[in-house]
């Protein structure tokens, strides 16, 4: 069974070194038994990945040569962000393609589709692309069924952005972010729902989707910005400081305003701290005004952010 002690949605899949500070997860805590360093600056949580990989595996012989995973269990082994926490109850979604039968098994939600969505492989998994995958999050039971009201679960709007911004920006590998596909598939994946189920939802998630956040939060904090009427922010802008380049979160470069999304290991994580509050000072030695942002903004939906922002704006503009 996976370690709940990881935090959402660090126990759902594979993440960057980065995106385990931002939630508070120390070097020390990395280090431990339930967390599998998969690759340089790459780790994933020993019993959630290997309890959904172990369940993938003993499934094979089911599946045949045209059958694959899809919808939400490739969502979580491509590590792609999802709201909700990952069970050892939840069901393998498997993808039926080529004209096969979908798979009618207890834990197994089958599908079936006369277009094949593209498929790839995790070692011996077979799971439809990334970019495919994407485009299934938005069908309704891509994601489950909400257990209070029964109605099928397809990926909420904005989410479905964080996750288009993920797919395009990919995971932390060696210090660089690898790509898990490119907008040219997004595309053609959101083409290729025309007409169908979740359509809609795609057309609007794809207009908004972006290269370069660093974690589904910033995102998510973009899109309130601007659903509060702000210019859409500049994703990590370049700052020219006294120790070099450094890249802030999200900004507005004109107005030399910077928004900088805190986790919790500013509170919990001392070295994490410090580095933070010197990145912070190079910004504000630099003539840039820092805003800080915790987790706390979204309670009221960024209202009182977006508030802060505007008021920073307005004044950069009207003494600039």
């Amino acid at each position: 069974m996976h370690n709940s002690s990881l935090p959402h949605p660090l126990n759902l899949g594979a993440f960057a070194f980065r995106e385990a500070t931002d939630a508070g997860i120390s070097r020390r805590r990395l280090r431990q038994p339930d967390v599998a360093h998969v690759h340089r600056g790459l780790y994933a949580p020993a019993g959630a990945v290997a309890d959904l990989r172990e369940d993938c595996i003993n499934t094979l012989s089911l599946l045949g040569e045209d059958r694959c995973f899809s919808h939400l269990t490739a969502a979580r082994l491509w590590g792609i962000p999802v709201p909700f926490a990952w069970a050892a109850s939840e069901p393998l979604h498997v993808l039926a393609v080529r004209g096969a039968e979908p798979l009618r098994r207890p834990r197994i939600v089958g599908w079936e589709s006369a277009a094949h969505p593209g498929e790839m492989s995790q070692g011996m998994i077979p799971l439809v692309s990334p970019a495919a995958t994407w485009a299934q999050l938005s069908i309704p039971g891509a994601t489950g069924t909400d257990l209070e009201t029964g109605r099928k679960r397809a990926l909420p709007l904005r989410w479905l952005v964080a996750a288009g911004d993920y797919v395009l920006t990919g995971p932390r590998v060696s210090g660089i972010r690898v790509p898990l596909c490119t907008r040219d598939e997004l595309v053609e994946a959101v083409d290729a729902r025309h007409g169908r189920r979740g359509a809609r939802a795609l057309a609007w998630a794809l207009e908004r989707v972006r290269t370069g956040p660093q974690s589904p939060r910033e995102s998510l904090l973009r899109l309130a910005l601007v659903d509060h009427g702000l210019p859409e922010p500049v994703i990590q802008p370049p700052v020219q400081t006294a120790d070099g380049i450094r890249h802030a979160d999200l900004g507005y470069p004109e107005a030399r305003l910077l928004i900088e999304y805190q986790g919790d290991h500013h509170r919990t994580d001392a070295r994490q701290w410090r580095e933070d509050l010197h990145r912070q000072q190079l910004f504000e030695d630099a003539g840039y005004r820092v805003i800080a942002v915790t987790i706390d903004a979204f309670t009221d939906d960024c209202a009182a952010l977006a508030h802060r922002v505007r008021r920073a704006l307005v004044g950069r503009f009207s003494t600039g």
